[in-house]
C-alpha cells in the first residue's frame, strides 16, 4: 500500500515567537516582585515612551541586516540630529525646519555610508564604523562637548506632548514610522530588494536588480530613521547631550537579533523587532521599579538577553525538526 506524508502540524506553542514566551515570563516576575507597582497602566505607557526611541532605531537596525550588513553608526548619528536640530533652534531656527534638519542630517549620513558600502564595496562593518567616529566627533565639536536647551513649543510637543491630551507623542511616533516602514517593507518593491539582497544578492544581480542602487537605499533609511530617533530623543531631553547615544547601535541590533532577525539570508522582519524592544524596555523599567541598583542592571540585563538568544536558538531548531 503506498503510504503518503502528512505534513507535521506545529503545536500552538511552537507558533509563539520565542521571544514573546521571555517578554512574558518577565513581566510575570517584575509583577510579583514590584508588589503592583510594575503591572500599571501609567507604567507601561512610560515602558512605551522609553522605548519608543528605540524602536525608530532598530528598525533601521532591521533593515540593514536582513540585507547581511550591519550599521555601527546609527548611535552616533541619533546624538548629531539631535544636535543639530538643537543647535539650529538656538541660533534662532524655527522649530520645525531645525527638526527637519536634524532628520536631513541622518539621511545625509547614511548616504555617505550607503556610497562607501555600495558603491565603493566597503565592508559594512569598517564603513559604519568610520561614521560613526566622524558623527559623533562632529556632535562634540558643534556643542563643545557640553549640553545645549531649547523649549520651543512645537519641539517640545513633539517629545513630551499628548495626542488630543491622551496619548504620548513619542508613541505616536514610533506607531508612525513603524507603519511607514512597515509598508515599504512588506508592500513596496523596495522592501522585496532587501529581503533579495540578504537572501540572495548574487541571485539578485544576474536576475537585474541593481542591488548597488537598493543597498545604497537601505542605508539612507536607516540614516534617516537615525536622524528621527535624535530628533525624538532631543525633544523628550529639551536639550541636546552630544554622547546621549553611546552604546545605542548595540541596543539596537540586539533588539533585532532577539526579535528573530538573522545575520544570513534575510531572514526575519521588524514584527519580532517590536518584541525584542519590547523587552529591553521592559527590563530596564522593571529593574528600575524593583530598586536594583544601576551598577548590576547591566550584568542582569546582559545575562537575560544571552538567555533570550538562547532559548531563541532552541525554539528555532525545535520548529526546524518537525
Amino acid at each position: 500500500m503506498e503510504q503518503t506524508c502528512q505534513p507535521v502540524q506545529k503545536k500552538w506553542f511552537d507558533r509563539v515567537p520565542p521571544v514573546l514566551w521571555v517578554l512574558s515570563i518577565i513581566i510575570i516576575w517584575f509583577a510579583v516582585a514590584s508588589r503592583g507597582s510594575f503591572f500599571t497602566i501609567p507604567n507601561f505607557l512610560n515602558i512605551a515612551v522609553q522605548g519608543s526611541v528605540l524602536l525608530i532605531l532598530s528598525l533601521g537596525a532591521t533593515c540593514v541586516i536582513l540585507t547581511e550588513g550591519i550599521d555601527l553608526s546609527l548611535g552616533s548619528i541619533l546624538t548629531l540630529g539631535g544636535v543639530i536640530a538643537v543647535l539650529a533652534m538656538y541660533r534662532g531656527v524655527p522649530a520645525i525646519p531645525a527638526m527637519l534638519a536634524g532628520v536631513a542630517s541622518g539621511f545625509l549620513c547614511g548616504a555617505i555610508t550607503g556610497l562607501l558600502i555600495a558603491r565603493g564595496r566597503l565592508p559594512p562593518f569598517i564603513a559604519t564604523l568610520g561614521m560613526s567616529g566622524l558623527a559623533a566627533g562632529a556632535a562634540v565639536v558643534m556643542t563643545n562637548a557640553s549640553s545645549i536647551y531649547a523649549d520651543p513649543p512645537a519641539f517640545v510637543f513633539f517629545g513630551s506632548g499628548r495626542l488630543f491630551g491622551v496619548v504620548p507623542m513619542p508613541i505616536v511616533v514610533a506607531a508612525l514610522t513603524f507603519g511607514v516602514v512597515y509598508v515599504i517593507l512588506y508592500h513596496t518593491p523596495f522592501g522585496h530588494y532587501i529581503f533579495s539582497l540578504g537572501g540572495n544578492e548574487a541571485g539578485a544581480a544576474l536576475s537585474g536588480v541593481n542591488t548597488v542602487l537598493w543597498k545604497f537605499m537601505t542605508y539612507l533609511m536607516a540614516g534617516g530613521l537615525g536622524g528621527v530617533a535624535g530628533v525624538l530623543m532631543a525633544s523628550r531631553l529639551h536639550a541636546a547631550e552630544p554622547t546621549i547615544g553611546l552604546r545605542w547601535e548595540f541596543d539596537a541590533i540586539a533588539a533585532t537579533i532577539i526579535g528573530g532577525t538573522s545575520f544570513e539570508k534575510g531572514r526575519g522582519g521588524i514584527r519580532g523587532t517590536v518584541l525584542g524592544v519590547l523587552l529591553l524596555a521592559v527590563m530596564r523599567n522593571g529593574l528600575n521599579v524593583i530598586g536594583i541598583r544601576p551598577v548590576y542592571q547591566a550584568v542582569i540585563l546582559g545575562a537575560v538577553l544571552i538567555i533570550a538568544i538562547i532559548f531563541d536558538v532552541l525554539m528555532k531548531k525545535r520548529q526546524e525538526g518537525l
